[in-house]
């Protein structure tokens, strides 16, 4: 079978029923363009390029302390300060909103069940990191009722979750009187904290193969889902590893409320737009690449891993044009049949290789 050329993909894009033809790709204007990322960096410092590109939301974090190889993570930190500016007026003086997330070694299960080594006791820690947070969201003036999500970044299942639902409890009582509450994990622990009334917002870690992860996400339960990790934004040309650290990710279109706050959520149907471009890859899939690269100069993924989403730019028989990683321009073809035909299931993590 044949491998359609990129110019017979870039004649038929405006025709495409999946790009509309005001919309340009990778440009400011792209309808379909990630609004919402999450970053470990000061995202003050490109806020203007992150406006310019349609970005509409930033994740950035809240933490008790400041940790090795994240000097910039805190958003309340006074070395994020522009000019005696904090970090998130700035972001919103550039027409983007905040989701709050509370990540402090929230990776380690022993947090959860007894305590790191600063605190000494699963009670204390907790009391330690809502006190945190409580105190950074006043300030940097987030209006309470907005959300502070908080990070379960390992693979909880029914063996360690009862500690960290103790966890959420106490979260609950405290930093719950003033904010809404989120969760950032696997399936498992975002199904248990949403029965269990523990939290209002449900956020999907790029955890595909953790537990339950697959069936919460089919559930249609979630307010966001963490599509792409770990990409590089605005860096020098050529220069692949620098750039804004950044993670994407997509809204569920049918929820109108992330619990952001600042200059207003992602409208509904941008969402529907962002949603409906998107596919998962039935299997690992080879990325058939023409020699182009991306705008940062660097050469595309050659594969797409099972269960990744990609977004499909066009569609021409057996071959969709894909962006892989979330920049907004084309890397190269993959089999139709290697596809979902939308991103409202996602496959079993036991699909075919």
């Amino acid at each position: 079978m044949s491998i359609v050329s990129r110019r017979t993909f870039t004649k038929g894009l405006l025709a495409s029923a999946l790009v509309p033809g005001h919309a340009a790709i990778g440009q400011p204007n792209d309808p379909a363009g990630i609004a919402i990322i999450d970053t470990p960096n000061n995202a003050a410092k490109v806020a203007a390029n992150l406006s310019a590109q349609n970005v509409k939301v930033v994740v950035r974090f809240f933490a008790r302390k400041p940790q090795p190889g994240l000097r910039e993570k805190v958003m309340a930190s006074d070395g994020n300060m522009i000019d005696g500016v904090r970090e998130p007026t700035i972001l919103i003086r550039h027409g983007l909103s905040i989701v709050s997330l509370y990540q402090y070694r929230n990776n380690l299960p022993e947090k959860f069940s007894k305590g790191l080594e600063d605190t000494g006791s699963a009670k204390a820690e907790v009391a330690a990191d809502a006190k945190a947070a409580l105190e950074q969201a006043k300030l940097i003036g987030q209006p309470e009722g907005s959300a502070i999500y908080f990070g379960v970044d390992f693979n909880v299942s029914r063996a360690s979750v009862e500690p960290v639902l103790e966890y959420f409890r106490a979260v609950n009582r405290t930093v719950g009187s003033h904010y809404a509450i989120g969760i950032y994990g696997n399936g498992f622990v975002n199904r248990t904290l949403r029965q269990e009334k523990l939290a209002a917002y449900n956020w999907i870690s790029a955890s595909r193969s953790h537990e339950e992860t697959v069936a919460f996400y089919n559930s249609g339960q979630w307010h966001l889902f963490q599509n792409q990790v770990d990409r590089r934004w605005f860096g020098p040309p050529g220069k692949c590893s620098m750039g804004l650290d950044v993670d994407t990710n997509i809204q569920n279109p049918t929820v109108s409320s992330i619990g952001a706050w600042g200059a207003g959520e992602v409208n509904k149907s941008r969402n529907q737009k962002i949603f409906d471009q998107r596919r998962f890859a039935i299997r690992a899939t080879p990325v058939v690449q023409d020699g182009g690269k991306d705008r940062q100069g660097c050469k595309p993924d050659k594969s797409v891993p099972r269960n990744a989403s990609v977004r499909i730019l066009a569609q021409s028989g057996a071959w969709c044009s894909v962006d892989v990683d979330e920049d907004g321009n084309a890397d190269g073809q993959v089999k139709t049949a290697d596809l979902t035909s939308n991103l409202a299931t996602m496959p079993p993590w036991g699909s075919p290789s």
